[in-house]
């Protein structure tokens, strides 16, 4: 008998994997199909390699709690970077994904070169609204077992401002999460807070803001409070700023690439 292979996340590349890299990963209950938008503007210059979540896109629904972690996202994400040969990248995340990469930036920042989020509750929102602990944060998703996914508010079928195209891939793709990948994925939502964190990231932020979002413009408020210096890019668009705002979101992002690095 063999043993069974360990999983692993789902990720595509595009691009010359000779330009400087970019790991693009999507939000909660999204796909790869969440760069759709983004990635003509962004492969000309950069290599890209867009990963997908546990038991979101083509990636597999580990039942093992344990993988459902930051540490445990945070090695997937290095077998990635080995595997595709790559030194240093910038990372990007949307939403949920931008917790995790902020994170990844804070526990390997030699690997990193700089790092771009969208909006997000989850890494940014109050302290108090973070579930205790996983047990917590599962025993809130419980309900999704006897709910049509579709009736969750963070379904793309909910979204009004997204291109038929681009709606009709991520709807597709978020009505064959299954719940483990919901329960199990949404515990770790209460982890993913970054507020307290940022000032220990060493590496360049970007922080794109669709200010139709109105309960992230009071979140950003009192990031930017608490930290005057953040990078902001304010765009014309909702929670997913990147579909929503495209051209905005894809000029932010190669000017702030383009510039240099502080020593």
């Amino acid at each position: 008998m063999h043993a069974e292979s360990p999983p692993a996340l789902a990720h595509q590349t595009l691009g010359e994997p000779s330009n400087p890299a970019i790991m693009l990963l999507h939000g909660f209950m999204s796909c790869n199909g969440q760069w759709l938008l983004n990635v003509e503007a962004l492969a000309r210059d950069y290599f890209l390699v867009m990963v997908e979540l546990w038991g979101h896109g083509d990636s597999p629904t580990p039942s093992d709690p344990s993988l459902y972690s930051i540490d445990a996202y945070i090695n997937q994400f290095e077998a990635i970077r080995h595997a595709q040969g790559i030194e240093h990248w910038t990372v990007t995340g949307q939403s949920y994904g931008a917790g995790l990469v902020i994170h990844y930036a804070l526990q390997l920042p030699q690997h990193i070169d700089k790092v771009v989020v969208t909006n997000s509750r989850s890494a940014f929102g109050p302290l108090t609204n973070r579930p205790r602990d996983r047990r917590d944060a599962a025993a809130a998703q419980s309900h999704s077992q006897q709910t049509d996914v579709r009736k969750l508010p963070y379904h793309p079928i909910h979204a009004r401002r997204f291109p038929d195209h681009v709606k009709e891939t991520l709807v597709e793709k978020a009505d064959a999460i299954t719940h483990t990948a919901i329960q199990l994925g949404g515990a770790l939502g209460g982890e993913l807070n970054c507020t307290q964190r940022l000032a220990e990231l060493k590496k360049p932020l970007l922080l794109t803001n669709g200010v139709y979002e109105k309960s992230f413009q009071t979140d950003l408020a009192a990031l930017q409070e608490r930290y005057p210096d953040l990078r902001v890019a304010v765009l014309e668009g909702g929670h997913s700023v990147n579909i929503e705002a495209a051209d905005g979101f894809n000029q932010a992002v190669l000017a702030f690439l383009a510039e240099a690095s502080p020593a």
